[in-house]
């Protein structure tokens, strides 16, 4: 059955869970055979569903003009289509990261961390390719120069910044 134009229909695949202090990826178990080879590769990108913020008000806002701190005083307000915030007609996010392991049987893959809260309904999990992924001329607007060039980085930069 086809879906109508303007109408998509996304099933989860899976949530993220997260219990003293691991956080992984629960996979339905309809979908574990998906995960044959996935222990071979050391990153993936989760797409998933930011279900917090899923409400009409929060669909509605096309322009974020009070950005968090870390993107600095010279930043201008900018389109959601700009950043990343999970407020946005389709509130649908990516992540990057590392896969620690996988367990096809329980259908888990531990990962180190993950921006989506425990119970956010994951939509797709891709592997991390670097010749699809990395984009080596890739930069920041001028007023984000002061940001980290990579998530390892990021990781270290993200700490200092909760300890101020």
């Amino acid at each position: 059955m086809t879906a109508k134009k303007e109408e998509i229909v996304l099933h989860p695949i899976g949530e993220i869970k997260s219990e003293e202090g691991k956080t992984w990826i629960e996979v339905k178990e309809q979908y574990r055979l998906a995960l044959k080879e996935l222990e071979k590769f050391t990153h993936v990108n989760i797409v998933w569903w930011a279900h917090k913020n899923d409400t009409p008000k929060r669909r509605a806002v096309l322009l974020s003009e009070e950005l968090p701190p870390f993107y600095g005083k010279d930043a201008p307000s900018m389109g959601v289509f700009a950043n990343r915030s999970e407020f946005r007609p389709n509130p649908i996010c990516v992540s990057a990261t590392q896969i620690i392991k996988v367990d096809l049987k329980e259908g888990k893959i531990q990962i180190p961390w993950t921006d989506a809260f425990p119970g956010t309904p994951i939509v797709d999990i891709k592997p991390y390719l670097p010749m699809a992924d990395i984009i080596e001329g890739a930069d920041y607007p001028n007023y984000l120069q002061h940001w980290p060039k990579s998530q390892e980085a990021a990781m270290k930069w993200w700490a200092e910044m909760e300890q101020e």
